[in-house]
């Protein structure tokens, strides 16, 4: 056994299974790091196989397809013998019927992976599929989405989920009070095709743009992400597919008091366009850039509601206590 003994009437130890990236390995997450702080002593994995008994929990992390070894252990095992499996899912679905989207095409690459069943694929369909595949198999036992859109779409199917945003904590960044010299950033992948179509679409409408993010490199992460944010007026959000709600992203921006603006998102709760980014489409995208950068007030009003709301009641603390 890898669990220690543990004495009568004390919490439940917990597997946290979080895969990570390569700009990240052998980090501690933050949530195992919380449920320690609780009272549980807790054990961070990448996949299964691991020891698990009866009376702990298995508490995964993003997404079900990045831990095939521990569907595969989880399945083998008698009901009666599971621990309890808690499954805070953060990754993409497929749009709900009432968002009134298009289902999102998949680039050459993204189908590839689906066809073959790369456990690092992400695509909505993949994470939809392999979702459904352990929830017929009787797991998790708890389930929660982080957007009140990808509770709808399970909802739709038939598949209980309840709302769990993620929230900020200190790794996300904090105001430096630097000087502000980058006008506009985007922040993320940079092999997104419809992404990088929008880019250009904004630059040839005289936006200037810097552009960076990467899995592998950890320049784009830790301090040195918090100094680019410090350093940005404005934090564009343009998503992998219209509508979705990249969460984390606008936290990024909140947190070290850049002003988010963002093609329209569907249920960004508890998030309100206008008050704590701004919403626009992409055709208006590049005169309201404009108009912020000219309106320093209003463009830090936004800024500071929006990093006193996260740094204040939506932390990953409280995420974690619900």
């Amino acid at each position: 056994m890898i669990f220690p003994d543990q004495p009568a009437g004390q919490k439940p130890a917990i597997t946290f299974c979080y895969r990570g990236f390569a700009a990240n390995w052998g980090t501690r997450h933050v949530v195992a790091s919380i449920l320690e702080k609780a009272g549980h002593y807790v054990r961070q994995v990448k996949d299964g196989p691991v020891d698990l008994t009866a009376d702990s929990v298995v508490w995964i992390w993003g997404n079900t397809n990045w831990y095939p070894g521990l569907y595969t252990q989880l399945t083998a095992m008698p009901r009666a013998q599971r621990p309890l499996v808690v499954l805070w899912h953060t990754e993409p679905l497929p749009p709900p019927r009432a968002a009134c989207l298009p289902w999102p095409r998949l680039n050459w690459w993204e189908v590839a992976k689906f066809i073959l069943r790369d456990s690092g694929a992400t695509d909505v369909y993949t994470n939809y599929l392999v979702l459904r595949r352990w929830v017929k198999k009787g797991l998790p036992d708890v389930l929660v989405a982080a957007t009140m859109g990808r509770c709808g779409f399970l909802s739709e199917r038939g598949i209980v989920a309840d709302w769990v945003p993620l929230g900020y904590e200190p790794s996300c960044g904090h105001d430096l009070g630097l000087p502000r010299d980058i006008d506009v950033l985007f922040l993320g992948a940079q092999d997104v095709p419809r992404r990088n179509r929008l880019l250009r679409s904004l630059r040839k409408n005289g936006i200037r743009i810097h552009a960076v993010g990467s899995y592998v490199n950890p320049s784009c992460w830790g301090e040195h992400r918090t100094e680019l944010l410090n350093r940005t007026k404005i934090l564009l959000n343009l998503a992998r597919t219209p509508g979705e709600f990249p969460d984390l992203r606008l936290i990024l921006g909140m947190a070290n008091k850049a002003l988010v603006i963002s093609e329209p998102i569907y249920r960004p709760d508890p998030f309100v366009p206008g008050r704590h980014f701004i919403s626009v489409s992409i055709d208006e995208m590049p005169e309201k850039i404009r108009y912020y950068l000219a309106h320093d007030e209003e463009r830090a009003s936004i800024g500071e509601r929006a990093h006193r709301l996260i740094t204040q009641d939506v932390t990953m603390e409280r995420s974690v206590s619900r």
